[in-house]
């Protein structure tokens, strides 16, 4: 019966369109599908629940849960449940014969090369012409000196996104407009949430809420005012006259020259925002249509013949010149091989000749849907369930395709092969585009052609729903939703199936996006396979057996609980855990054994404050396990590395607390050989906990007991598979490497490389003719000598250079006392070896080093505790990024002095510890040249040099401050010279934008009795945004600002008393930060005169008592926090008239103060419109 009702699906799917009887029909046996499918996992669950109660599984909290699914009682339930499903089957089957279906052939996958991820998108065709004529659009110029806006307009599928990045990408374009923005607009979106989208781009994230209008507005003059920026917004559908004309107004606030491309299928659209004609796009030529198809339908085996070119041709005139039907149609003739099925589409494409209607195009793509399997349509049309433009994880795609039951079980190969197939499928047939494969080539992220977002949500119907915000109700019509997606969970959602009582999928696409849920009741959506929760105040997870026990798929990061609950293992059926980063979690439950059908466990171990100190015990009981990410050994029978001894392991693992192995055969019983799906393996001695000094430059002690045994013999006994792309060594104990870590055939496929603290070890394995090697890391070696032993390099000694490392870009040498040379057997201050690629260079601590490489291609470095390498560096003139320090290392009778040159590619430099620096080229009588430099960043940190102790500044310093005149970024560090506010060598630093003085011991500030100085003063630095002071014990006046600034942040200053009275000009100011000024008493009376400034915050200054009066002019507060300021007792009353404009108020231990805001105190009444309000420590819920 299912057989023929399967047999006839192509069919009904086809008349559905054009009955409503038959798309009746189709929904009902959808929803007995589903319902089948639940009454399968019942079955599936109870068999599992038995099995587990045999071996012991007795979890105390569902004990009574368990009671009452004794056998006599399932069996009468499911008879029911069984008799009432076939019942309704039967009803269908007589409706489907009365419709009287034609049975189809089923799909089936020719057999074909397989394609890389890389290679699956198509080139460009055709479109040179259309590039050139709206650059030349752009970059014209024009009489109008406003915002200029180029529309270009076409149907779906022509290839307006595509045209736009290419323009975007044109170097004419990016060298014209200094800022490129980028926003994918589609369908549903509002301008609060546009301009956010552009404030985002610019300055990060924007907590703004998007009905904020007037803050908005302020952020986006502060991102793009001013500056000439070229904006895309791709996919224009809003033709509200009124609506653009805002968002005009709102972005017209950049430099004359700026402009804007708007991509629309709507020529009503391009009126309303075009300022120049609209650039009509096209459809291809037949020359260019043909190449197009061409380039897909016979580049993966189809042999091409005077047939199929006069049919392709034929079907391609059908596709008039619409790229994108084109692909698609090119995509699937690519497996057909003979004339009879090219005929056969033939015949079918007549009847859709492309014209002006999506409708039209949609029926195209539908050819092409319509030829796959029955299992990839339903993979491609869940993918409905994402918004439009939304990035998706293949391997995270997979798994969900697995946890709604689409991936078939027949036929060889995993699920996670067969998805990886289907996957690759559908890129090829271009239902996926923008494919990105990562590092390893294991996984790739794409999107979908809006087009095709299209087609999936018209096969899917209401069955997905993709949403910005969960909403707290919905329509009724709605209740047929199967999945959801949402990019944020509303705190007060506490049984969310009320409105999705059918809900088997709850996917987040941001990873923020629970930040205020407490609770989440899923009492009636009993069918839930796949849930993620992100960034959630939780801290227990809400797994209760009876609500989830279907559950397949189940993600949690960015939570506060410690443990995980043991309820969790009841859900015999979990394929695949997530775990994000739970920067509280230290236990994972003990019965994890049980749970049958996990494939996939993931921890996220990539931060400093990972908690987890042991496993569950018997892991290796899991034989469906492929992924576990993190296993810390221990030395009882029941987490020993035995169990990984039968696990067919994929992927990520990083093993800890090696040091608990106990010898060589113990190590052999993890069976890492035989692992061959493994590509990143880290080998760790210590815990988690200890592996920070991975990310962080710290050695850390290891204060546990260590099982005593032969490291080599252990390590060596840890052989991995020759696919290993990934390898790290963390806190080897041994003296020397293991042969394997020697051998090429090992370590061929290498890219990563990470070696830390082996502190024994004399000697590293001969890694440098590794072909692919790209990332090098060395770190906490105490016994090296040489980077590269004398065997393994190239070339003739002393007489041609040494090629090393063929494919690195990256190297890191961190902490080696005694590192002297690069190749051993090496004499003198010179090294011949060549690193042909290399892009990055670290050398911390190294002071023994005293040659530099050859490195062409050397864009970054950074040098610490190495004088000599320091005067080498000053002399390559083709970095970008540069740092030296001249602490640590080997200090004794070293010359403090540096060796300058404007280095003209130079973009980011930092100079630590240097007492005096000297120009290069410029004699001892002479006056030091200028010559200017790109420089955009300084850092400097105790060089005392660079300030004088005295007033009056000798001039020969001056000139080190004239080469910086495009520095934007300043930052001071633990100068012990600076007294006075630098005014002559601030005079060129006219294009500085933030300043950051932190920890000068002697700073005092604004030198009041400098008349001479004031004209000076007011000229200085007149586009600085941002000045932060923090830590300069002696500060007794905050320098005076420009009044371009928007920040200021005074932090730890404790001899401050007063606030100047000139803060209140700085009309810009928008954020102002004070805290841990224990002698402040006080803001200057002038401080209603900051009337853009949004956000205010006192905080640790236990003399503070007074708020003055008119802080009514305080008009665009949004944010204001006082914390532990114990002597306010009361608010001013014009800064209360502003509290109801505010979103967000803080007061904490300010107890006097914390009494007006309590239940009943004089202030509560103002914070009834207050988004945020957290009075005392306890928040209030919004």
């Amino acid at each position: 019966m299912l057989l023929e009702i399967h047999a006839v699906l192509p069919d009904a799917e086809d008349k559905a369109n054009s009955n409503a009887a038959i798309k009746s029909w189709l929904q009902n046996l959808k929803s007995a599908a589903y319902d089948a499918s639940d009454l399968l996992d019942e079955f599936s669950y109870e068999e599992l629940r038995r099995d587990a109660v045999r071996r012991g599984h007795k979890v105390d909290n569902v004990s009574r849960f368990f009671s009452l699914e004794n056998p006599a009682l399932f069996r009468y339930k499911m008879s029911g449940k069984l008799k009432k499903l076939v019942g309704r089957i039967d009803g269908l089957v007589v409706q489907m014969v009365r419709f009287g279906f034609q049975q189809g052939q089923r799909v089936q996958l020719a057999n074909r090369v397989k394609t890389d991820a890389n290679v699956i998108e198509s080139k460009v065709v055709g479109r040179d012409e259309d590039q050139e004529k709206i650059v030349k659009l752009l970059l014209e110029e024009s009489n109008n000196e406003g915002l200029k806006v180029v529309p270009v307009v076409g149907m779906g599928g022509l290839g307006k996104t595509t045209i736009a990045q290419l323009v975007y990408k044109d170097p004419r374009v990016n060298d014209h407009f200094k800022l490129p923005l980028w926003v994918c607009v589609s369908e549903g979106y509002n301008i609060g949430l546009l301009i956010k989208s552009v404030i985002e781009l610019v300055m990060g994230k924007c907590e703004v809420p998007i009905d904020n209008m007037e803050l908005l507005r302020r952020r986006l003059n502060e991102a793009i005012g001013g500056k000439r920026y070229f904006l895309v917004l791709d996919d224009v559908w809003n033709d509200n006259v009124d609506e653009w004309d805002r968002l005009k107004a709102l972005l017209n606030c950049g430099d004359s020259g700026s402009a804007i491309i708007v991509t629309t299928r709507n020529d009503r659209v391009a009126s309303i925002m075009g300022t120049v004609k609209s650039y009509k796009l096209g459809f291809l030529d037949k020359d260019d249509s043909w190449k197009l198809f061409h380039k897909k339908a016979f580049s993966m085996g189809v042999q091409e013949n005077g047939e199929l070119v006069e049919i392709g041709k034929k079907m391609v005139q059908n596709c008039g010149g619409l790229p994108l039907a084109i692909t698609t149609l090119g995509s699937l003739m690519s497996y057909k091989h003979e004339v009879r099925e090219w005929s056969a589409v033939l015949e079918e494409s007549k009847f859709w000749e492309i014209r002006s209607n999506n409708n039209n195009v949609l029926r195209v793509l539908r050819l092409s849907y319509d030829n796959l399997p029955l299992y990839m349509k339903q993979c491609f049309a869940f993918c409905a369930v994402f918004p439009k433009d939304f990035e998706m994880d293949k391997e995270k795609l997979i798994q969900y395709w697995m946890a709604s039951g689409f991936i078939p079980s027949d036929g060889p190969g995993s699920p996670e092969m067969k998805g990886g197939d289907i996957f690759d499928e559908l890129a090829w047939r271009s239902f996926f585009q923008e494919v990105k494969v990562n590092r390893l080539k294991r996984s790739a992220r794409c999107k979908m052609h809006d087009l095709m977002h299209d087609l999936a949500q018209s096969i899917m119907g209401d069955e997905c729903l993709s949403l910005l915000e969960l909403p707290t109700q919905i329509d009724r019509s709605k209740h047929v939703v199967r999945h959801i997606s949402y990019k944020k969970f509303p705190s007060d959602i506490n049984n969310i199936s009320n409105s999705f009582p059918t809900i088997r999928s709850l996917i987040s696409t941001s990873r923020y996006s629970c930040q205020y849920v407490c609770n989440v009741d899923f009492l009636k959506s009993n069918a839930l396979q796949i849930l993620e929760l992100h960034t959630t105040t939780i801290r227990r997870t809400m797994v209760t057996p009876e609500k989830m026990k279907y559950l397949r798929y189940l993600e949690i990061s960015d939570n506060n609980f410690v443990s995980l609950p043991e309820e969790i293992t009841t859900l015999y059926l979990l394929q695949t855990l997530r775990l994000g980063i739970c920067r509280m979690l230290v236990k994972l439950p003990n019965g994890m054994k049980y749970m049958s059908s996990l494939r996939h466990i993931y921890i996220e171990d990539y931060y400093s404050h990972f908690r987890l100190r042991s496993m569950p015990p018997c892991l290796g009981q899991l034989n469906c396990l492929q992924v576990l990410t993190v296993y810390i050994v221990g030395t009882s029978d029941g987490n020993c590395i035995g169990e990984l001894r039968n696990l067919n392991l994929h992927g990520t693992l990083h093993l800890y607390n090696i040091r608990k192995v106990r010898d060589a055969v113990n190590a052999t019983e993890a069976n890492l050989i035989a692992k061959q799906n493994l590509d990143d393996l880290a080998l760790c001695w210590g815990m988690p906990a200890d592996y920070k000094s991975y990310f962080f430059k710290v050695r850390e002690s290891n204060t546990e007991e260590v099982v005593h045994c032969d490291p080599l013999e252990v390590l060596d006994a840890l052989k991995p598979c020759n696919n290993i792309k990934v390898l790290q060594v963390t806190q080897y104990p041994g003296n020397e490497f293991p042969v394997w870590i020697t051998e090429y055939s090992v370590l061929k496929n290498l890219i990563e490389l990470y070696i830390i603290d082996c502190k024994k070890c004399t000697k590293i394995p001969p890694v440098d003719k590794l072909p692919y090697l790209r990332i090098f890391y060395l770190k906490f070696f105490d016994k090296l000598r040489h980077l590269c032993s004398s065997d393994s390099t190239s070339g003739e000694r002393n007489e041609e250079v040494q090629l090393a490392f063929p494919a690195l870009e990256k190297l890191v040498l961190f902490e080696m006392p005694i590192l002297s040379s690069w190749c051993e057997g090496e004499v003198g201050n010179e090294t011949l070896l060549d690193f042909p690629v290399l892009k990055s260079l670290d050398i911390i601590d190294c002071p023994k080093l005293t040659a530099m490489p050859s490195a062409s291609l050397l864009k970054n470095l950074s040098i610490k505790g190495n004088r000599t390498l320091q005067c080498i560096a000053t002399r390559l003139t083709k970095l970008q990024e540069l740092s030296l320090d001249i602490n640590g290392g080997d200090t004794e009778n070293a010359n403090e002095s540096l060796s300058f040159q404007p280095w003209e590619s130079l973009n980011n430099l930092s100079l630590i510890g240097y007492n005096s620096i000297v120009p290069i080229g410029t004699k001892e009588a002479e006056e030091p040249s200028v010559t200017e430099t790109k420089c955009r960043y300084l850092e400097l940190e105790s060089c005392n040099f660079i300030f004088s102790s005295n007033i009056v500044v000798p001039n020969s310093l001056l000139w080190f401050w004239k080469c910086f005149t495009c520095l934007q970024h300043l930052s001071i560090w633990r100068c012990e010279n600076l007294k006075y506010w630098p005014e002559k060598e601030f005079r060129s630093l006219n294009c500085l934008t933030y300043i950051f003085v932190y920890s000068c011991p002697n700073f005092l500030g604004s030198q009041d009795d400098l008349p001479s100085e004031r004209s000076i003063t007011e000229a200085l630095l007149p586009k600085l945004e941002e000045m932060s002071i923090r830590n300069c014990p002696d500060m007794i006046e905050i320098p005076k600002c420009s009044t371009s600034i928007k920040i200021l942040s005074i932090f730890n200053n404790k001899k401050l008393e007063r606030l100047p009275e000139w803060l209140g000009s700085m009309v810009s100011l928008k954020k102002l930060e004070i805290t841990f000024c224990d002698n402040l008493q006080s803001l200057p009376s002038s401080i209603g005169g900051l009337t853009s400034l949004e956000k205010l915050e006192i905080g640790y200054c236990e003399n503070f008592a007074n708020l003055p009066e008119g802080m009514d002019g305080l008009k665009a507060l949004e944010v204001l926090k006082i914390k532990e300021c114990p002597k306010i007792r009361v608010l001013p009353e014009g800064l209360l008239q502003q509290l109801k404009n505010l979103d967000q108020l803080w007061i904490e231990d300010c107890p006097h103060l914390e009494r007006h805001f309590k239940r009943w105190g004089k202030y509560r009444r103002v914070t009834c419109a207050i988004r945020i309000v957290k009075i005392g420590g306890d928040p209030v819920p919004f």
